[in-house]
């Protein structure tokens, strides 16, 4: 805590890119125990490849907190319409600046993301992004990975201490693969009803018509239990998938990544 404070107290007066997720909620709550709530600011994308339900935990967290938060709503834009290979770069380009506009106009300069140790070993190209924005993360500099951003949550009693970590939607899709709000919305929707049967390291990867299911490998014998794989199949085919699969290999981190 004696490094991260080193990050933040210098800056006296933050804004925090906040989606809703694990890491950004706890950096915001830090930032708030650090400098106090009313040097803090939450910038939230509401965007159509964001999850909705990470959208309300985000305003939930700044009501507990008492942290104002402004939100953007954006489109999905056309340049990452079509997903293609640095979709990741241009979108946190794109998201970031507007984000960063919006704070420095309500005069926070500093602004922060929840980036760890742990996203280095991983395939990562918007961070090349924040790097040009002059985007600050403050857990990366204190060696924070996701051991010590969960510990927070514990020792606190943050709720979302033990959520799963969750991408963006976009992810979910093949590169080169033209995506709209409709078929980002069958995925929330899918997502969210797996989540409410008790899956909840799962993700719905999209292959033209079929959803292929990705769910951690302990929870592979329950789902193929016939109750459970037939209330799925019928479900996701209501949402509009033609087909419905099981990805045997379980869940794994960049399934869909370009390499």
């Amino acid at each position: 805590m004696d490094k991260l404070s080193e990050q933040i107290l210098p800056l006296k007066r933050v804004a925090v890119a906040l989606s809703g997720g694990l890491d950004s909620s706890v950096l915001l709550s830090a930032c708030v125990e650090i400098l106090g709530a009313e040097n803090c600011l939450a910038a939230s994308a509401d965007t159509p490849y964001m999850m909705a339900s990470e959208q309300e935990e985000a305003a939930e967290l700044c009501r507990k907190l008492g942290v104002g938060r402004v939100s953007v709503r954006l489109p999905v834009a056309e340049e990452i319409a079509g997903n293609p290979p640095d979709r990741c770069y241009l979108c946190k380009r794109a998201v970031f600046s507007r984000l960063m506009e919006e704070s420095l106009s309500r005069g926070f300069k500093n602004f922060l993301d929840g980036t760890n140790a742990d996203d280095l070993s991983d395939y990562r190209p918007g961070m090349k992004a924040l790097s040009e924005l002059g985007v600050l993360s403050p857990f990366l500099a204190a060696g924070w990975g996701k051991e010590e951003i969960r510990a927070y949550a514990l020792k606190r009693g943050m709720e979302i201490a033990c959520k799963p970590a969750y991408a963006c939607l976009m992810t979910r899709f093949e590169t080169g693969a033209r995506v709209d709000g409709s078929l980002l919305k069958m995925v929330d929707e899918s997502e969210d009803f797996l989540r409410s049967l008790g899956f909840q390291c799962v993700r719905v990867r999209v292959h033209g018509k079929c959803a292929r299911i990705e769910i951690s490998s302990d929870s592979l014998q329950k789902f193929c239990e016939s109750e459970n794989m037939g209330v799925v199949n019928a479900r996701l085919k209501k949402i509009g998938f033609k087909y419905v699969a099981l990805d045997l290999e379980g869940y794994r981190r960049g399934a869909m990544n370009a390499r």
